[in-house]
């Protein structure tokens, strides 16, 4: 199987906020069009310090864009998050389908971030890209310049190439389009690859030492938490945790409207 795309999924970045800001707001990043679609959904009837909560998982969590911390301050990070995604489950969802398809959402995007790269080179940082097809596109859409890239990879070069030139561009894509046609295996192999991915994603094994913490009571969730945290394992990074912990419950704390 070749080598999966990667999106640096860090180039949507946190806006700028005063020296003396108190409160800082995560970013929102952006995964697929159907991930997003369905986030929106999933949290449009939530209070907005909820979807708030959700983003910090995202952004200090699964996507920290700090680059010293080690791989096992990563893993504690990630594993956290996904407790704190189950605490918000189970606190602010109360259909059982809503908050099964939050909780594997949560798990994708954290097999997600499980895929992180660095670029010896240069230091940039990436993550498998997630399938994409356009707003009410079918299931078995199929993206015709990915597959230019990849099978066609001198037209491919050309049409990037002309940057200003949208006619030159709609033209060649046209044309690659029309070989399409007469190459159903090229399809067929890019819908199975991309099945693929997804499926290995959705079943990345990730073990969490913090599964079993009581995400019922909020008292109890943080209690427990911090306890856990002060464990032999993670005993290099227990103020991480639990400062992280305390980010997480501030902004649930603070209400919005």
């Amino acid at each position: 199987m070749p080598k999966s795309d990667t999106v640096d999924l860090r180039s949507h970045k946190a806006r700028e906020l005063p020296a003396d800001a108190i409160e800082h707001h995560s970013v929102q990043f952006f995964f697929s069009t159907e991930i997003n679609e369905r986030l929106d959904k999933m949290f449009a009837d939530k209070p907005p310090e909820a979807r708030k909560a959700f983003d910090h998982i995202l952004e200090q969590n699964f996507f920290n864009s700090q680059s010293t911390y080690t791989d096992e301050e990563r893993a504690g990070l990630v594993e956290v998050g996904l407790t704190q995604g189950k605490f918000l489950a189970d606190q602010y969802m109360v259909d059982e389908k809503n908050a099964a398809e939050f909780l594997d959402t949560l798990h994708l995007l954290a097999g997600v971030a499980k895929t992180r790269k660095v670029d010896p080179a240069t230091g940039s940082v990436s993550y498998v890209e997630l399938p994409q097809k356009p707003h009410g596109a079918p299931n078995d859409y199929v993206n015709p310049s990915k597959l230019m890239e990849r099978y066609d990879p001198e037209a491919y070069k050309k049409m990037q190439a002309a940057t200003t030139n949208q006619t030159e561009k709609v033209s060649m894509l046209i044309q690659f389009v029309k070989k399409l046609q007469h190459r159903p295996d090229w399809i067929a192999q890019y819908r199975n690859e991309q099945a693929t991915l997804l499926s290995d994603l959705k079943n990345t094994k990730i073990a969490n030492r913090f599964e079993n913490v009581n995400t019922k009571d909020a008292t109890e969730f943080v209690r427990q938490i911090n306890t856990l945290a002060e464990n032999a394992s993670f005993s290099t990074f227990t103020p991480l945790l639990q400062t992280n912990l305390a980010s997480f419950m501030k902004v649930l704390a603070k209400k919005t409207s």
